[in-house]
Order: structure tokens, then sequence, then C-alpha cells
């Protein structure tokens, strides 16, 4: 650029992403859980995921779910977008879709998604915000679906998944339901495609041993064994 006189130009810069990680139950990585506490993961699988998209994360200590405290953690200013883990749901403790609702725009709360169902997404002002569900399945599956193309966007990328495509035949069916779509964890076999898991959006261990996913669309109730599948590899 030099070399033809150009002494500026145009760019995209990185976005900021913030994560608000909410839940009385949770403890920092790196500790031990004890009794009704579980150690906070989602916030590390976040962190590599931004960062595999082009974004650049900024982290906060855990928030505890107190309407005023998940409040000024949504509504601080840092960062161009925001991701929010837990608290999604529409149970006494899940604050996040009524501060989104009362200072800006909630434009989507609830998806006919398993797992993931509980996920939000919404405007405060000019920022984007994703409600990301709490369990750890639900909230990589929310986030790929939603939170990942949109910081792909912001970020001058390509929003397609990042994710490599091969085509196996299903060991075993995969049933669903009409009217919702299923992302089912898959594991590469000699035999072909074995599917791990549809349900249990809280069972991390089920991803950990899946090689990859199969997603099933909503007008589909399923797959049958020996029909050749696509496979979304983790990578």
């Amino acid at each position: 650029m030099a070399s033809v006189g150009l002494a500026t130009v145009p760019v995209i810069r990185r976005p900021t992403v913030r994560l608000v990680i909410t839940g009385d139950e949770l403890l920092p990585p790196g500790s031990v859980p004890t009794e009704s506490h579980i150690v906070d993961s989602n916030s590390l699988m976040l962190e590599a995921l931004v960062r595999r998209d082009g974004g650049l994360p900024l982290r906060a200590p855990i928030v505890p779910d107190r309407h005023a405290t998940v409040e000024a953690a949504i509504l601080d200013s840092a960062g161009d977008l925001v991701l929010v883990s837990g608290g999604s749901s529409v149970g006494a403790e899940d604050h996040a879709p009524v501060v989104v609702a009362d200072h800006g725009e909630l434009l989507v709360h609830g998806v006919a998604m398993r797992p993931a169902s509980p996920t939000g997404m919404g405007r405060l002002g000019g920022r984007l915000v994703f409600l990301l569900p709490g369990n750890p399945v639900s909230c990589l599956c929310a986030y790929d679906f939603f939170a990942g193309p949109a910081i792909r966007l912001l970020g001058g990328r390509n929003p397609d998944w990042p994710h490599r495509q091969i085509r196996a035949p299903l060991v075993r069916k995969i049933a669903s339901a009409v009217g919702r779509f299923d992302y089912v964890r898959v594991r590469l076999t000699d035999a072909g495609v074995e599917p791990l898991a549809i349900s249990g959006a809280a069972i991390l261990s089920s991803t950990i041993r899946a090689d990859g996913f199969v997603l099933v669309g909503r007008d589909s109730e399923g797959h049958a064994p020996g029909e050749d599948v696509l496979v979304y590899l983790y990578d």
C-alpha cells in the first residue's frame, strides 16, 4: 500500500464482545465444586468461540441472580455486543429478558429448538444482546446458531458456519418432532454416524464425546438408519 501512495486505508476492527455470566450456583473456573455449586465452564467456552470468530472477549466476574446486579452488568457500556449466559428462561431468577425488554427491545425470547429453547435476542441502543441458556450444550448450540454469525459479520467475516462438513450413513435412527429444530450430537464410527444425544442440555460430556452434530429441520420427524446425513464437525 505504501508503494502505491496510500497513506490511510479503511479497516474493520475486531468487535469487542462482553460476556455476562450469571448464576448464584456458579464458582469461578479453577474452583472445586462443593454441595450445590458448580464450576462455570460457559465463560471459557464462549471466550474461545468469540476468539475463533474474530471477536475480542471481555470477561467479568460472575454475576449473582439479583435483578439489580444483572441489570447493571447488562447495561454496562463496554463491548460492541453482549452475550448473557444463564437467566434467560421464565423463572423468578431469570432477570435478563426483563432487563432487555425494560431498557431496549426484546426481539425474540424462546425458539422451537432442542436444546437451547430459552434463547433470546434483543437490542440495547445500537448493541445486540444475545441471551444464551446456562446449560452448557444449550449455550454452545445457541451461540453457534445466533451469536456467532453476528460476531463474524461485525468483524467483516463470512457469517457462514466455520465447521467442516461430511456426509455419512446413520447407524441408528434419529427421532424428532415436526415443528422443532433438533441439534443432535453424533460420533463417527467405522459403521457410520452414531447419534449420542438430543436432550440432556446440561450433559457437557455428550459434546466432549461427539465428533460433530447433525441438524434435524422443523419439518422432519428425523432420519432412518442407513440414511446419509450431513455432519458438521467439531474442530
